[in-house]
């Protein structure tokens, strides 16, 4: 017998095709030509103009405030030819003779109300001397301890006045007899017959002064512990038997200013900070002489600076 599942099956319709019609889409359109005809202008956006910037002050060190550039030293070039025939001229019409180098002429009399500086200028509690700097290859260094390569202080002459001793408080003296007479005394402590001596002689007394640094053989710090940086030392030997120096080595070298006194405190006690600024940038300190054979300190003569404590013991001793 057949099923009659199987009997329906084969009676069934079948399933109708199925017609898959394609659809149409709408031709390209032509568009190639239209954007051809646009014209593509690129936006430029320009940046406004900057505001001029402040002018900066420049911040230099303290250090190099003072600092020497050989560079910044203007060149003057001078006719030595057309100088030579006006000096002869002025000197044959002003009838100069004898030795020109102590012919002092003024330019103007603005030039001659200009005071000379003096050697030395003594107050209460400080000595200002006007020295010399020696450089290293100075031949009054010859036999004298090398400069450390690290000392930032030179070796320096301290002139003396003529007529001055190693133990003169007062400016020697001025007058004399010998001038009137035309003899020259023979006392060391005449200024006017020395001078003319030392003028003649072409030589002039003076006391080395070491620089600290180089006298201690770098063994103590340059920071204010012990000593300072610009401190001195004054030659012992020297400061008693003053070295003689021919005025033709020292004319044209550099002159610095140290200040001799007590200790440092007293030697800046009452001066201005500008003043203090310039002792240290331009200047020396110096509070004690040396002893270059025994290698010890020794106090300053009073040629250098004598003590106001000093001054008023012998005023009180004196009464």
């Amino acid at each position: 017998m057949v099923p009659s599942d199987a009997s329906n099956a084969t009676h069934m319709p079948p399933p109708p095709p199925v017609i898959n019609t394609p659809m149409s889409l709408p031709p390209p359109e032509n568009n190639f030509n239209n954007d051809a005809r646009l014209t593509c202008q690129p936006i430029i956006e320009e940046p406004a103009t900057p505001e001029p910037e402040p002018a900066e002050l420049t911040i230099s060190d303290i250090e190099d405030q003072y600092y020497e550039d050989d560079d910044e030293i203007p060149t003057i070039n001078l006719d030595m030819n057309e100088f030579t025939i006006n000096l002869q001229k002025m000197q044959d019409s002003m009838q100069i003779q004898g030795d020109m180098s102590k012919a002092l002429v003024a330019l103007n009399p603005q030039a001659a109300s200009i005071p000379t500086p003096k050697l030395k200028n003594v107050s209460r509690l400080r000595t200002e001397h006007l020295v010399y700097e020696l450089p290293d290859s100075h031949p009054l260094l010859e036999g004298l301890f090398k400069r450390e390569p690290d000392d930032p202080s030179p070796y320096l002459l301290a002139i003396w006045t003529p007529g001055e001793t190693a133990n003169s408080m007062q400016p020697p003296e001025r007058g004399c007899q010998g001038q009137e007479t035309g003899i020259l005394c023979d006392r060391t402590t005449c200024f006017s017959c020395n001078c003319i001596r030392e003028a003649n002689s072409r030589v002039v007394r003076g006391t080395i002064l070491m620089p600290c640094r180089t006298a201690t053989r770098g063994s103590f710090p340059l920071n204010g512990t012990y000593f300072q940086v610009n401190e001195m030392f004054a030659d012992h030997e020297s400061s008693l038997n003053p070295i003689e120096v021919p005025t033709a080595w020292i004319w044209n070298l550099p002159r610095r200013t140290v200040y001799f006194g007590t200790s440092v405190t007293t030697i800046f006690k009452g001066l201005t900070t500008p003043q203090i600024q310039q002792c240290f940038w331009r200047g020396f300190v110096c509070v004690r002489g040396f002893d270059q054979k025994s290698r010890s300190p020794r106090p300053l003569m009073a040629r250098l600076h004598f003590p106001a404590s000093k001054l008023v013991k012998n005023k009180n001793e004196d009464k």
